[in-house]
């Protein structure tokens, strides 16, 4: 397998730039998402964070923090050739660290995953990093790796855990407590099962109740805190049709029963919304959903109805979702806020720390990859302002 590097450096002015315009947008957005009293009440700045350092950015990699390092691994982008001009996908090993509590600080390269993967899952544990499943231009996957931080601060290591009883790909994970859920992506037999890796279990992966409805390709799942597993977006094609998943579906893993929780909202132009490529975290009790792929324009080109420059259009033309999707899991609401254009990724990865959301690289169209991590404040004084963000946003 080859691994491709690319460095680009960036002149002081452009990046004064990029910065000063990514701090009006994030004050808007917070106007936006607070109302204007409550953004007076606190002003927020963004921290800017480097460019991740493969420079044509990577899709679908591994993500998340350890303790305040931002940890990315594998993803893939085309590095040579484009995709529209018939380009030849790389897949990635590398891990890089970025530690968000220095103000000086850089990307540090880490121990290289054992083999280069894209489109898998990763959730952030106490003992680090999980990452699961993938694939790569050769073969599917079907390891687990925990990257953990050593005893020296800026370096990390690589745990191999239990691996899975059979390849996922395009599926999508998270954690209750001590124990991690995987599910939906392609599966052997075109299955719909859930899994669970627990340590009270010696780690070993369990098999259980399939989810209903369509298969879901691309999908995000979020767990509550409780006992409440959420499953949202996905596609499939059947008989040469794409099939969307409109609804959010949530396993309650005390019960160990899915149902049908809810429908999502119509997108900003009043059309059905799939959130297929999109992502998610959870911040209290809220579901935030962000990111992916605008429902008619990509089933018109799984279905093979796209127009013949399909891939050369200006992203804007491919409407991927910049707003945030809110939802509460005690009243059963949705909101929805117009959200910068930073979110508007496929294949990127949302994740938060402390009161700050991040969108890690990403599609900002098909075949084009950004190695932006794009930062959001939130609110940071207090329970009474974080219940104001979720109660009147």
């Amino acid at each position: 397998m080859k691994t491709y590097f690319r460095n680009k450096d960036y002149s002081q002015r452009l990046v004064q730039k990029v910065q000063k315009v990514t701090q009006t947008i994030a004050t808007l957005f917070v106007v936006t998402l607070l109302g204007s009293s409550c953004a007076e009440e606190k002003q927020l700045t963004p921290t800017a964070i480097p460019d991740y350092p493969i420079t044509k950015g990577v899709s679908a990699p591994f993500a998340g923090f350890i303790g305040d390092w931002l940890i990315v691994a594998g993803g893939c982008n085309f590095p040579d050739t484009p995709a529209a001009e018939g380009g030849k996908k790389a897949y990635y090993r590398e891990i890089y660290a970025y530690n968000t509590a220095d103000p000086e600080a850089q990307w540090v390269r880490q121990t290289d995953l054992p083999f280069a993967v894209a489109y898998g899952a990763s959730v952030e544990t106490p003992d680090g990093l999980v990452c699961i499943g993938g694939m790569n231009a050769d073969s599917l996957i079907t390891s687990v790796v925990r990257i953990e931080q050593t005893e020296k601060p800026d370096s990390f290591a690589l745990n191999m855990l239990p691996a899975l009883p059979t390849p996922i790909d395009n599926g999508a994970a998270t954690r209750t407590g001590n124990r991690i859920y995987l599910t939906g992506g392609n599966q052997k037999d075109g299955e719909q099962k859930l899994y669970a890796l627990s340590p009270a279990e010696e780690y070993c992966w369990t098999e259980l109740s399939e989810y209903p409805g369509q298969k879901r390709i691309q999908p995000t799942l979020l767990s509550d805190g409780g006992n409440g597993l959420y499953l949202c977006g996905g596609y499939t094609v059947k008989n040469d049709t794409c099939l969307l998943a409109e609804e959010l579906l949530r396993y309650d893993t005390h019960d160990q029963i899915w149902t049908v929780e809810s429908r999502l909202p119509a997108d900003q132009h009043g059309a059905p919304r799939c959130f297929v490529g999109g992502s998610g975290t959870t911040y209290k009790e809220q579901l935030i959903l962000t990111g992916g792929v605008d429902y008619q324009i990509f089933k018109n080109a799984i279905e093979g109805r796209a127009p013949a420059d399909y891939m050369k259009k200006a992203p804007e033309w491919y409407r991927f979702n910049s707003d945030l999707l809110l939802y509460d899991t005690n009243t059963h609401e949705w909101k929805t806020v117009n959200g910068p254009k930073g979110m508007a990724r496929a294949g990127g990865i949302l994740l938060h720390k402390g009161n700050t959301l991040y969108m890690v690289c990403g599609e900002t169209k098909p075949g084009i990859r950004s190695n932006r991590i794009s930062i959001y404040p939130m609110p940071d004084d207090g329970e009474k302002s974080e219940e104001r963000y979720y109660r009147h946003s």
